[in-house]
């Protein structure tokens, strides 16, 4: 009679045979259960040195936003009395979330959407929430840059476009007062070229 200690020598034996053709799948000795093999990581590439991955950052880090619309935020909240909320949230939110992406990229050696994943399966929507973010950042700024464009262009005329009411665009509003009597106009009437230029 063939007892159930035969088929599973039997098993084994066919098994262990056909093992070369199934790559990722292995047999438990123990209880003869087939064991799904955990695939390798793939080989991720590294920084070459420390001064190329400061670099990266600084470069992530010192953007169009600093270089542009922090000085107009300023501006426009108060000029200095602005710092101390802005040195406030700085140290309280900005450098600890820029840490904590920093060691979450480092310490699980993926992406923006996958390290979220590799801490918990539940936290993969922050990195597809992260990645809209810089979508719509993106965008925002290549209008901005669009407009430097713009301006670029525009001061290769002979006599800038801003800097003259003699444009098909202006208005009767349109002043220049460099040329003009000031007393002779309201101001509250009145604009400029360059506001002309760009409404």
């Amino acid at each position: 009679a063939i007892t159930v200690e035969m088929w599973r020598c039997k098993f084994l034996f066919h098994f262990s045979i056909m093992q070369g053709s199934m790559p990722g799948v292995k047999l438990n000795h123990m209880n003869g259960a087939l064991v799904q093999a955990r695939p390798k990581p793939q080989a991720r590439e590294q920084w070459a040195n420390k001064l190329e991955f400061l670099l990266a950052v600084a470069g992530h880090i010192i953007g169009l936003g600093n270089v542009w619309r922090f000085p107009y935020l300023c501006y426009k909240n108060g000029g200095g009395a602005f710092f101390v909320p802005y040195v406030l949230f700085l140290f309280t939110c900005g450098i600890p979330l820029f840490f904590l992406e920093t060691s979450l990229g480092q310490f699980t050696s993926q992406g923006g959407i996958t390290c979220w994943r590799k801490i918990c399966p539940l936290f993969e929507g922050l990195g597809y929430g992260s990645q809209v973010v810089v979508l719509y950042t993106g965008v925002y700024y290549i209008i901005i840059l669009a407009w430097a464009f713009l301006y670029l262009f525009s001061s290769f005329s002979s006599e800038l476009p801003w800097a003259s009411c003699n444009n098909y665009w202006n208005t009767e509003n349109c002043k220049e007062l460099r040329k003009s009597n000031i007393t002779e106009y309201s101001p509250e009437k009145s604009t400029s070229p360059v506001i002309e230029f760009w409404e």
